[in-house]
């Protein structure tokens, strides 16, 4: 009879391994060895085994195992876990809230470990988020999927309310969920103000997406037309823009453009059926309504080549805003918003009380003296119709 130390190592060897389903039935071969008190009561034993439930998506057997056991969750293992359940293709969003309820928030470690990171060949520290702010962006995440948008609202505006310093943007990310949890709830007015703000810190092409749906919805298609555009054109795989495309065939359809419509809606579907995604109904009904003839998959990358150019049409011409060149300024830092493993933003005092908004990647030598009162030198780069003013080329003084 092996002991209970020689149990729990076969159990993490096997887990090592990745050999999962094999870790799941060597444990039910040898548990009746043991009492459920005993098991319970090893916490590497406990650790190893939720691993392989998650990574074999044995979900419904976690929660069981856990009561049959008498489990509580050790707080320093959770966030562990609970990131296992993201690193999953698709995530069950309805197990990783039920999964959060497991452990009292009150329990969680505050403390942010540092580790090495290498990037561009230069080994640089990188702080990481707590656990508590680990559970805090998982399970608002989880409300919102699972849509608890009261719930995910007032989490939320706890998280924001909870922590002095972010990590991975999440104070972006928790104000992103009140906006669209209060769009959920009726309120899309301060929604679309919110999320407006949000895009002047993260322009990324779902917020953009997000903004241009609550356009729609408004009655505005132009504006809504336009942030469409934008989103298509930013960054981002294709294949997970097909949302986005049926978006942009519904706004050209209000325009009367009926061939760009029905190739949009062509794209989405073929898009779809490349991935081996369903195709929903709503894209087949639409794509009926056409007279046109049906694209069929063979063409795809000529469809893609085809509306990537009409896409780039709506962008600005590539001379890029002149700087103002006439004389470099200096200033003083006056304030950091944020300073971390994504880089460093905040205002510049110049010119006697002018303010002005800076931001510097993680990559540039400055990041490193960024500092409330550091005297830089910069550029201004002005104001464009969707953006304010801001300096750039910041260099040390």
């Amino acid at each position: 009879m092996a002991s209970l130390y020689d149990f729990s190592q076969a159990i993490s060897k096997l887990n090592k391994e990745k050999k999962f389903a094999e870790t799941l039935k060597y444990f039910k071969d040898g548990k009746n060895e043991f009492t459920p008190e005993q098991i319970g009561l090893n916490k590497y034993i406990v650790y190893e085994m939720i691993s392989a439930l998650i990574e074999t998506n044995h979900y419904d057997v976690i929660f069981n195992f856990i009561e049959q056991h008498k489990l509580v969750l050790e707080p320093k293992n959770f966030s562990y876990l609970l990131k296992k359940f993201k690193d999953k293709p698709s995530v069950n969003w309805t197990v990783v809230n039920k999964f959060c309820d497991l452990v009292s928030v009150d329990s969680l470690d505050t403390e942010c470990r540092t580790i090495e990171v290498e990037r561009k060949g230069e080994k640089k520290p990188m702080e990481l988020a707590s656990s508590k702010e680990d559970w805090f962006a998982f399970k608002t995440k989880a409300l919102f999927e699972t849509q608890h948008y009261q719930e995910c609202f007032d989490l939320s505006k706890v998280a924001l309310e909870s922590f002095e310093k972010f990590h991975y943007s999440n104070d972006v990310w928790f104000a992103r969920r009140i906006a669209l949890s209060k769009k959920h709830l009726g309120n899309s007015a301060d929604a679309l103000n919110e999320l407006l703000l949000i895009l002047r810190r993260k322009k990324e092409w779902f917020i953009q997406n997000e903004v241009a749906q609550i356009y729609k919805e408004n009655g505005d298609n132009e504006k809504a037309f336009k942030f469409a555009i934008s989103a298509i054109n930013n960054f981002g795989d294709l294949e997970y823009k097909v949302g986005l495309l049926v978006l942009i065939a519904e706004l050209l359809a209000l325009k009367d453009e009926k061939e760009l419509s029905f190739k949009h809606y062509s794209l989405s579907k073929l898009l779809r059926l490349q991935e081996e995604w369903n195709v929903p109904n709503s894209v087949s009904s639409a794509l009926s309504q056409f007279t046109f003839e049906q694209i069929t998959i063979e063409k795809l990358p000529d469809l893609k080549r085809e509306l990537k150019k009409y896409w780039s049409s709506f962008n600005p011409q590539q001379t890029a805003p002149k700087q103002n060149t006439t004389q470099r300024q200096t200033g003083k830092i006056d304030r950091i918003l944020h300073n971390d493993e994504k880089g460093a933003d905040g205002f510049i005092k110049f010119d006697g009380n002018k303010s002005i908004y800076f931001r510097v990647n993680a990559t540039e030598e400055i990041i490193k003296k960024i500092a409330v009162g550091l005297e830089v030198e910069f550029k201004v780069l002005p104001a464009t119709e969707d953006k304010k003013e801001k300096a750039v080329q910041l260099k040390t003084k």
